[in-house]
């Protein structure tokens, strides 16, 4: 998905090339310090300009009480080509929609910005700017507290200098005027599951539980080995506890795999669970729903 900002009519059929170029916006996941981030190598080499990872690629998921960890790589164009001539890109700032703070990230989790960010402000009247042609990193870490989907939320504002010849490599960040009206993205996501208690873990070493392909599409299998025949269970839960799935067996001795078809379900992240005799095994399976 492009991050494409709120357009007055009179610009949209000439915007094809700021419409590429600046969807970079979203990336400005940061930033209250600075963050020992890296670069994506494959991104930065690429002629593309923005983030990485992409909205369809979305940020990584979490589990309560693990330690999260999410880099994000940032290119920013140098200018952008309209019906009224060149505009050369001064920054970008990131800030809270109003009714947000800490730009909606699960609790537990802090946005950090690179070198490359300018910091003004403090809570939710934090803002973060980002210099036009440059390229830089930020980072989401910390620890989540609380199971769930939290949708990411990001005010963001561009300010531009209209080109009276080339664009400067190094632009002033600090000048330029706003673009456009600011735009609220919401569409990046990221998904923290409960916590696995010792048991659990202990029990899928055990059982050596896991679910191919995961992510999956349509189908997938699900394996696990016992050391006789007896009754199991299979349930599905969503990310708010609730069950969406359960279907009685018999297991065989040795390894044992279950076709689950999850064709009619939506796109997300499951915990599966295999009940038999004394354990019970949860694990995290990921669908990519075609429907």
């Amino acid at each position: 998905m492009l991050l494409i900002f709120a357009q007055p009519n009179f610009y949209r059929p000439k915007m094809k090339k700021f419409y590429t170029l600046i969807f970079f916006i979203t990336s400005f996941v940061s930033l209250a310090q600075v963050a020992s981030c890296s670069l994506d190598p494959v991104f930065i080499a690429s002629n593309k300009k923005g983030i990485w990872p992409d909205s369809a690629t979305n940020f990584s998921s979490g589990t309560v009480n693990q330690a999260y960890l999410q880099n994000i790589t940032v290119k920013v164009p140098k200018d952008t080509i309209t019906g009224f001539g060149t505009f050369c890109f001064n920054r970008v700032e990131l800030s809270n929609p109003t009714g947000f703070t800490n730009f909606n990230l699960p609790p537990g989790l802090t946005l950090l910005g690179g070198p490359s960010a300018t910091v003004t402000g403090s809570g939710s009247s934090i803002i973060f700017k980002y210099a036009g042609n440059a390229s830089g990193c930020a980072l989401i870490t910390g620890t989540p507290t609380a199971a769930g989907i939290y949708t990411v939320q990001f005010k963001v504002q561009p300010y531009v200098t209209p080109a009276a010849g080339a664009c400067s490599a190094s632009p002033n960040v600090t000048g330029g005027g706003a673009f456009t009206a600011p735009s609220v993205l919401a569409y990046y996501t990221i998904s923290i599951t409960p916590p696995i208690g010792v048991k659990e873990e202990i029990n899928s070493k055990t059982l050596n539980i896991s679910n191919t392909p995961n992510p999956f599409s349509g189908k997938t299998l699900i394996k696990f080995s016992v050391k006789d025949e007896s009754p199991a269970k299979l349930c599905v839960y969503n990310l708010l506890g609730e069950k969406i799935y359960e279907d009685k067996f018999k297991t065989v001795f040795g390894e044992n795999t279950y076709e689950l078809n999850a064709a009619e379900w939506n796109s997300g992240i499951y915990l599966y669970t295999i009940q038999y005799k004394n354990f019970a095994v949860t694990k995290r399976m990921v669908l990519n729903s075609t429907r």
